[in-house]
């Protein structure tokens, strides 16, 4: 998502600093069938995968958590982690946003 992100935060920031005419048509690309909503969600679950999987690689450091059954519950446990940690922060959004 780093190679989608960047270009896009590059566009975004040209876009602000150009002018409300280019901003109106980056948000025009946006609002296309929800694209900004589905970039950002995917994002949004590629932070929240790097983040559990850094705690993972931070507990493996430690010395803890090679034996094979601990191993195979966090490789379970990361991207399961990921999706309710990112299913929230969205819920959170448009609850907040939208009511």
């Amino acid at each position: 998502m780093a190679l989608v992100g960047m270009p896009l935060m590059i566009w975004w920031l040209y876009a602000i600093s150009a002018g409300p005419e280019s901003y109106e048509y980056f948000l025009s690309w946006f609002n296309w069938l929800y694209l900004g909503y589905i970039v950002l969600v995917g994002m949004s679950f590629a932070f929240f995968e790097h983040m559990f999987s850094g705690l993972r690689h931070f507990v493996m450091d430690a010395g803890a958590g090679y034996e094979l059954q601990t191993n195979k519950m966090w490789s379970i446990i990361v991207p399961l982690a990921a999706i309710v940690t990112t299913a929230a922060m969205w819920l959170f959004i448009a609850f907040k946003n939208f009511s």
